[in-house]
């Protein structure tokens, strides 16, 4: 977003710039700030002299032609007025920053130099005063041949150059105070900026305008000593507004258009790879941009005040299309796109020193860096994002039919520092992927999303970096550091198609979980419903060939699962745990434990064991019900074995009960004996359960192991059918 309400503050000059030509006559062009002015109210043409003398004071070049003031109506004429901005930043770092101040070798450093320039034919100003530091304006315009240039270069890397020609600027009512800069020091050459940074927010106009704007860019590549270009394109933005600012709070920006084209080089195959980008009406309603200062400013305190950065915004009609290279081609489009409550809550961060050391020449810790970048993440929050009529084609060369995804609506809501509300896909549709292949979906969620608190994360932070093996060596600890505490997700109507392979659907799917011990789920909830998958998907025919002697070509099956501890009685359960299949059965399961401390779930690695030993068991059942799958299976393999299906239950019968010879209680198996013989004549329902009068510590259960006859009546084990 371009503030042609305040131009000149854009490149401020530090002490550290290197010597440059200072040639100052006016700066009609920057509804800008200057030090130093009176303090009684001025006229039109006193208010402009001590204005261009603030801007000398700020390093700023200025020339013009006439000067022409009508004191009668009070305004000023600038004819070919310019406006210069240039530095250089010495000894940055050549290869980003390591952390190894030490080593650092001053010698591989780097110098960024600077140059921006604004210049018109004519400028007009109506009614400027200025009153105990306050510049204030009735009309700021400038002819439309205005033009805006800025470069930048960096020795041995290369240069960026980008021309503006803007027709139609015009600010109306625009009022500042003049900031007083600190004086300059080594080592405080980013934030003594920050007074002349608040100012510019903080400015108050009925409206900025600027009708057209026309741009070119450039980028070139220092590639061995030869100059090569890597980027060109043209902007062009058409009704830029900003309007209702009073300090720091605009009531509304808006654009009614932008177009782009880029050309940059692709670095494998040196071809030319162009993007194309348009957008149609853009607004923003009800922004405050004193959350940007309070974001910088290490005078702000944290009070956990929240702050509405922009109450609403909304853009329609995107477009762009991409060259990928070898004939690969990606286009987006977009209906619209909008966002409700951004919102601001201070945190600590030293990004103002960070920046202040950078250019003094010290290295930042990488720890230090990350530790801010999450911080700055950390004070914005969005209520709700979503954009809608989303379609996506990629072209590929030699391919006829372009691959196509249509989704209705993406959405994102509640996001911020605590976590993520959902991140929702609704109506998604791609017909023509590649090799036959579809998909559709018909609605799809992730969220319930509960960060895991910041401290410990920063912390674990220092440690990784300071020791990366940390997390090899204990994974534990570092998911708890950084595993969220709540996750769910929830999918509907997902199909998809695979030539040869058939329709692969899910008719509904969803996963909650939790924890109060993380990273150890203590709340686990999943469900299953309607999966259908066609048999020959598996790539298994000797499964397909069981399946179809069942009489089933697709698998139809779904399943459910939850399990949670309780805190507060120490209980754990598996409340249910179910799986169900068409032509084969239904399977259940669930069992209680007591008395499950929390170390098992802190430490399990460290305290497992123990904890486990003080633990009881309280009951378990496991039902299974028979759709089909006893008779047609037992069917099916007595058919291959070449043997009477009556021998083989028999065969199976007798199986079952010598898998019970360990337990050594003769009672106990011919109670199983009889109940898979019953089953497996008249298949129906078989169950075992587990129900002790009072429960048993697990170490109880562990020592009986070494007289298990005594297990089926410790544990009141109960097998029975139909």
């Amino acid at each position: 977003m371009l503030y042609f309400s305040s131009p000149l503050s854009k490149c401020p000059r530090p002490a550290y710039l290197a010597p440059m030509r200072t040639t100052v006559l006016s700066a009609g062009f920057a509804l800008a700030i200057a030090p130093g002015m009176a303090t009684a109210q001025t006229s039109g043409l006193e208010a402009y002299n001590a204005y261009v003398a603030g801007l000398r004071d700020l390093g700023f070049t200025v020339e013009d032609g006439a000067i022409n003031y009508d004191g009668t109506t009070d305004t000023l004429t600038i004819s070919d007025a310019s406006l210069g901005f240039k530095g250089v930043i010495t000894d940055l770092p050549a290869e980003g920053f390591d952390g190894d101040n030490a080593d650092a070798d001053a010698s591989e450093n780097t110098n960024l130099s600077y140059d921006l320039s604004l210049s018109s034919g004519t400028v007009t100003i109506e009614g400027l005063s200025e009153d105990n530091n306050v510049l204030s304006a009735s009309r700021w315009s400038y002819s439309d041949d205005t033009s805006l240039s800025i470069s930048a270069a960096i020795d041995g890397e290369g240069r960026f150059l980008a021309d503006a020609r803007l027709a139609g600027a015009k600010a109306e009512n625009y009022s500042f105070t003049i900031p007083a800069l600190p004086a300059e020091e080594p080592d405080k050459q980013a934030s003594r900026w920050l007074p002349f940074f608040k100012t510019l927010l903080q400015a108050s106009y009925d409206e900025v305008r600027v009708e057209t704007t026309a741009m070119t860019l450039e980028a070139y590549a220092d590639e061995d000593g030869t100059e090569t270009q890597v980027m060109s394109g043209t902007v062009q933005l058409d009704g830029y507004l900003m309007a209702g600012a009073v300090n720091g709070k605009i009531a509304r920006y808006s654009l009614d258009k932008m177009t782009q084209t880029l050309e940059t080089r692709d670095e494998t195959s040196g071809q030319a790879l162009t993007q194309k980008t348009s957008q149609g009406k853009t607004v923003y309603e009800d922004m405050d941009a004193n959350a940007l200062i309070a974001l910088l400013d290490p005078d702000v305190p944290e009070t956990g005040d929240e702050v509405t950065v922009i109450r609403t915004a909304s853009a329609v009609d995107y477009a762009s299309r991409q060259d990928l290279g070898d004939g690969t081609t990606i286009a987006f489009k977009i209906n619209r796109t909008s966002m409700d409550d951004l919102t601001f809550v201070k945190r600590e961060n030293d990004f103002l020193d960070l920046m202040d050391n950078m250019i003094a020449g010290d290295r930042p810790e990488p720890v230090d860096i990350i530790t801010n970048v999450f911080q700055i993440y950390r004070s914005f929050a969005i209520a709700d994002a979503r954009v809608s009529g989303v379609d996506v084609s990629i072209e590929q060369a030699g391919v006829d039919t372009p691959a196509k995804v249509a989704i209705k609506e993406a959405a994102l809501t509640n996001v911020s520092s605590d976590g993520i509300g959902e991140m929702m896909l609704v109506g998604v549709a791609a017909p023509d992927l590649p090799e036959g292949a579809a998909m559709s979906l018909e609605w799809a969620a992730l969220g319930d999303i509960e960060f895991a608190d910041f401290a410990p994360m920063e912390s674990m932070i220092a440690t990784l970096i300071d020791n990366p093996d940390y997390g090899e060596e204990n994974p534990l600890d570092v998911l708890r550091a950084f595993m969220p505490h709540s996750i769910s997700y929830e999918v509907e109507g997902l199909k998809v198609a695979v030539p040869d392979a058939g329709v692969t659907s899910v008719n509904r799917a969803e996963m909650r979980m939790s924890s109060t011990v993380p990273p150890i789920p203590t709340s686990y909830y999943a469900k299953n419903d309607g999966i259908q998958i066609p048999a020959k998907a598996l790539g298994d025919p000797e499964v397909e060939a069981f399946l179809e002697a069942l009489g089933i070509s697709e698998i139809i099956w779904s399943d459910e699962t939850r399990l949670y501890w309780d805190e507060a009685t120490k209980e754990l359960n598996l409340e249910r745990l179910t799986f169900e299949m068409q032509g084969v059965g239904r399977a259940e399961a669930s069992a209680r434990f007591g008395n499950v401390p929390k170390e098992l779930f802190e430490d399990p690695e460290g305290q497992g064991q123990m904890a486990l030993i003080v633990a009881q068991f309280i009951d378990a059942r496991i039902r299974f019900v028979d759709d089909g799958v006893t008779e047609n299976g037992l069917a099916h393999i007595a058919n291959d074995q070449n043997i009477p299906v009556n021998i083989f239950r028999e065969a199976l019968t007798e199986q079952a009960a010598e898998m019970t010879a360990p337990i050594q209680n003769a009672a106990f198996t011919e109670m199983v004996r009889s109940a898979v013989s019953e089953f497996l004549e008249n298949p129906g329902e078989i169950t075992l359960s587990l129900k002790p009068q009072a429960p048993v510590p697990l170490a109880q259960i562990v020592g009986s192991l070494a007289a298990p006859q005594t297990l089926p009546n410790l544990l009141n084990v109960q097998v029975k059918a139909n």
